[in-house]
């Protein structure tokens, strides 16, 4: 089983990554979009492969890796598949998950496309009792982000922006803004 790859993006697709490592092979690996990196930039990725009957195997990689415990958490649940779980990954950050799994807020996870009332019922009752990001940082990282995408950066680049700064300790809305504009410049 592969636990991780570390290597130079080469190709960005609509819903993952084309990774080349330094032996020259190159992976095909499924992301959420909220983690898509530019081309050509050295990233690692916690990777979760499964076998799919049709396809072979499939490789799914997170640059972080409690996104990817909750990407596993996410296919104990009955009806929630890979595809169903990346987007639910891609389309709401772990705290926005945090938050509304804490509260109970249904609402909130039916906004990802194609999950229904039903499924979100059952994704809060599997990740109540997994330990999820705390909420406190999700409002300076929203605040971060919509600077952002004010000063012309892409709602999905500034999200990821923000996941690496709040990865890297910084915790107040200056310092993720300046991080994220010294990282896209860099």
């Amino acid at each position: 089983m592969i636990a991780g790859l570390r290597g130079r993006v080469v190709k960005v697709k609509d819903d993952g990554v084309i990774l080349e490592i330094s032996s020259g092979v190159s992976f095909y690996l499924k992301v959420p979009t909220d983690s898509i990196p530019p081309e050509g930039e050295e990233v690692r990725f916690h990777v979760h492969t499964i076998f799919n009957q049709q396809t072979g195997f499939e490789l799914y990689g997170f640059t972080d890796e409690r996104q990817m415990e909750v990407f596993r958490t996410l296919l104990e649940v009955p009806g929630i598949g890979p595809s169903m779980a990346l987007r639910i990954l891609s389309e709401l950050s772990l705290e926005e998950l945090a938050t509304a799994v804490r509260t109970g807020n249904v609402s909130a996870l039916k906004r990802v496309r194609g999950l229904g009332t039903k499924k979100a019922e059952m994704v809060i009752f599997a990740l109540k009792d997994v330990p999820l990001p705390e909420g406190g940082s999700g409002a300076y990282a929203s605040e971060a982000i919509k600077a952002l995408t004010n000063l012309g950066i892409d709602y999905v680049q500034a999200r990821t922006l923000v996941s690496e700064a709040l990865s890297q300790g910084y915790r107040n809305v200056e310092d993720l803004i300046r991080y994220a504009l010294q990282k896209r410049s860099s």
